[in-house]
């Protein structure tokens, strides 16, 4: 009877802890204004709002879990993380992360090509990058041929500010970007005044996904999350956040 009470006692206490995980979303945050940003102790941004919206409908509170790009990566991949947000589909990515099947979000903007103004080093053509040393954020996937091209020189970086420190500094000739992703890290005026944008660009629409981990628990509720963003985007409310922003 005492050993059929200790088995009751655990099996109670693990049905417990599996409850109170599925109730919890573990947020990968990587901080990328205006998608993301940490402001007056608060996380803000429209991805912010939108998983927030979601977690509510869903009856989830979320912890968020800071990290660089690539390490957010990794805690997906090692269940240090359950979900992320914004993220470009990929066949490597997902070979641990399973996508919703629709984008809440096209985006839009270019790719851009920062650089050193005054630099004589051009580029007006996807060739013209073989010549340069070019600055990729760890983890980051930007475009084909690009990201799995073996004849460019890339330096991986952990954040935007080391980016565009390295640029300023002359130790990488330039990095790629969309405008509104980086201009949130520079003061306008070296912005205006040190950087310049290439001619070359990639222009085309990138649809930015929802992934679960595939390790984490909340991978049994793939569908449930699915069909309720579906209803999110099919009633306005998640073009409406991303409209106010």
């Amino acid at each position: 009877m005492k050993i059929l009470f200790i088995v009751l006692l655990t099996s109670l206490f693990c049905l417990q802890s599996f409850s109170a995980e599925q109730k919890t979303i573990r947020l990968a945050t990587y901080l990328e204004p205006p998608y993301s940003d940490f402001e007056n102790g608060q996380y803000t941004g429209v991805n912010i709002d939108i998983i927030q919206l979601l977690a509510k409908k869903l009856n989830k509170k979320i912890i968020y879990v800071r990290c660089p790009f690539g390490r957010c990566l990794s805690l997906l991949k090692n269940n240090g993380a359950d979900i992320v947000l914004g993220i470009r589909k990929t066949t490597k990515r997902a070979e641990f992360l399973s996508y919703l099947p629709q984008p809440f979000h096209i985006q839009y903007f270019p790719l851009r090509f920062f650089m050193r103004k005054g630099d004589e080093k051009k580029i007006e053509k996807y060739d013209d990058l073989r010549k340069l040393t070019i600055g990729t954020l760890r983890g980051a996937s930007y475009f084909e041929p690009f990201d799995n091209d073996k004849y460019l020189t890339k330096v991986e970086l952990i954040n935007y500010t080391q980016l565009i420190q390295l640029l300023l500094k002359g130790r990488i000739d330039t990095f790629l970007e969309r405008e509104e992703s980086i201009a949130p890290w520079i003061d306008n005026d070296v912005y205006q005044n040190e950087m310049k944008l290439a001619p070359y660009q990639y222009n085309k629409a990138i649809g930015s996904y929802i992934a679960i981990a595939k390790n984490s628990a909340l991978h049994t509720e793939l569908a449930a999350f699915s069909a309720m963003q579906k209803t999110l985007l099919n009633n306005g409310e998640i073009d409406a956040l991303i409209s106010k922003k």
